[in-house]
């Protein structure tokens, strides 16, 4: 038996072409680099020669020198050249002075810009709607990149303004940084102020429309390499505080090389320990709910996506989902 999965299709025409256009970007950035490298070289040689010609003259004085051109400095690296004559007197007001007192401690801080528009991307067909947005498949005009908008569900007249949902998932993407978490490129917006486009990576499964469109379940081998892969991001969300609160298999996109990716973080927050008091019971679909939260429960913890993740388990398993209540009542007679 081949170790290939069965869904891999490394020959997909469409993903070869994305792969070699960003091969051919990177050898253009890097060649565009070495270019602008050597014309630095270069004028730094003739302006070396420029001074040194200029010291060779008797009539030459220090005040005829040009003034050093102007720069942004991006980061706080360490200059030799550019000291002061005379120490500063230290500023105990200031918390960025440093004990010497000599030096300003400066901190690298990421720029500000305007979001870009939605219509730089042109939207080719719709995927799925969920509770919190409609997700379309889009191709990024500059770059030709296939790519997934999600356009949030906003109510532009309702008083509570930006949904708390949404900031959550903006959020939670924007720190979870893993490779099986889909990934939060960036934020787009359209014409109107409730227009919020949220561009991610485009993947081409999920694991609820595979397990239905599947003759047979999953091999075990197969199964045990998605559960690694779903832990593994499970585990990172744990560690970052961030608990997930809807994981199913329609949440689990696969691209065609069986990688994992965890999406939809419209229900995830984060919490502590203690975990924080009067939480709503209202989170993770039926079938993949904790049993405490249908005994409603208001204080709980990542615990309640280990269960999810042992139904998940069962589906995988058995191409059905395992608890199939019909509501609360029968959901824990199921359990």
């Amino acid at each position: 038996m081949s170790s290939k999965s069965r869904w891999a299709n490394d020959d997909d025409p469409e993903t070869e072409a994305i792969l070699a256009q960003r091969k051919r970007e990177k050898e253009e950035k890097r060649r565009a680099k070495a270019e602008k490298q050597r014309q630095l070289e270069e004028q730094q040689q003739q302006q070396q020669a420029k001074l040194q010609a200029q010291s060779q003259d008797p009539n030459f004085t220090q005040t005829d020198a040009p003034p050093p051109s102007k720069r942004r400095r991006l980061s706080n690296d360490h200059d030799p050249a550019r000291q002061s004559p005379q120490p500063s007197k230290p500023n105990t007001s200031d918390p960025q002075t440093t004990a010497e007192g000599n030096n300003l401690l400066t901190l690298p801080t990421s720029e500000w810009g305007p979001c870009r528009h939605v219509d730089n991307f042109e939207r080719l067909n719709h995927i799925e709607e969920g509770s919190y947005g409609f997700v379309s498949r889009a191709k990024d005009i500059t770059t030709g990149e296939i790519v997934a908008l999600k356009k949030l569900k906003l109510e532009p007249t309702s008083p509570e303004g930006f949904p708390v949902t949404g900031l959550r998932e903006i959020q939670t993407l924007f720190e979870a940084r893993h490779q099986n978490i889909i990934e939060l490129r960036e934020v787009v917006m359209g014409t109107k102020m409730d227009e919020v486009y949220l561009v991610m990576p485009f993947v081409e499964h999920d694991l609820k429309t595979l397990l239905d469109d599947m003759r047979e379940p999953f091999l075990p081998s197969e199964t045990k390499t998605l559960l690694l892969q779903i832990i593994s991001g499970l585990e990172f969300l744990h560690a970052q505080w961030i608990m997930h609160r809807d994981l199913k298999t329609s949440n689990l996109l696969m691209n065609n090389r069986g990688e994992i990716k965890i999406a939809d973080f419209g229900m995830a927050r984060s919490y502590g320990d203690p975990p924080p008091p009067k939480l709503t019971q209202l989170v993770v679909t039926l079938w993949y709910r904790a049993p405490e939260l249908l005994l409603g429960a208001d204080r709980y913890g990542p615990e309640i996506d280990l269960w999810s993740i042992g139904c998940i388990f069962g589906e995988l398993l058995g191409k059905e989902p395992l608890l199939q209540g019909k509501n609360e009542v029968d959901q824990v007679s199921k359990v």
